[in-house]
């Protein structure tokens, strides 16, 4: 089952080194729309209701990060009709292995992916694409990541 999760992660990341970014500003949308397509297309989500929210999310995943908070958001943008994808790194063996089976659950479903790594490229793909974004901190309360989304226009939640 690990291998082949690992064989798709490889599909999905070599699929989105080649997205190419469409600019975007307040006055015209057009191109965040052209990003959220490419993103659902590459990531493999169902792109039948466009309109449908994309949240995202960046992070390590470590205890000080709340990672039970992201994996009730998971659950609860499912439960909410949006659609949720996750790139994030661990350190932590038990954390890794918690969300390599939550990856596993989701891994042929149409609004949930997970990618568990970090990749730089990748990141900015995620930003250009989410509609909202979580941010989970136990004691961080502002950094890069929220200057980040306020350049690409993301509703975001601590």
């Amino acid at each position: 089952m690990k291998s082949r999760v690992v064989r798709q992660k490889g599909e999905i990341l070599q699929n989105l080194a080649e997205f190419q970014f469409s600019c975007y500003s307040a006055n015209d949308m057009q191109g965040k729309a052209e990003n959220k397509a490419a993103m659902r297309r590459n990531l493999g989500l169902s792109s039948a209701d466009d309109q449908r929210p994309v949240v995202g999310c960046i992070t390590r995943l470590v205890p000080q990060k709340g990672v039970h908070l992201i994996k009730h958001t998971i659950y609860r943008t499912l439960e909410m009709g949006g659609q949720f994808e996750l790139l994030g790194s661990c350190p932590v063996p038990h954390i890794q292995r918690e969300f390599e089976d939550i990856a596993n659950q989701f891994q042929n479903h149409e609004h949930i992916r997970l990618i568990l790594k970090y990749d730089e490229s990748l990141s900015h793909a995620n930003y250009a694409a989410s509609d909202m974004f979580i941010i989970p901190s136990i004691f961080e309360p502002c950094g890069l990541t929220q200057v980040s989304h306020l350049l690409h226009m993301l509703i975001h939640e601590f």
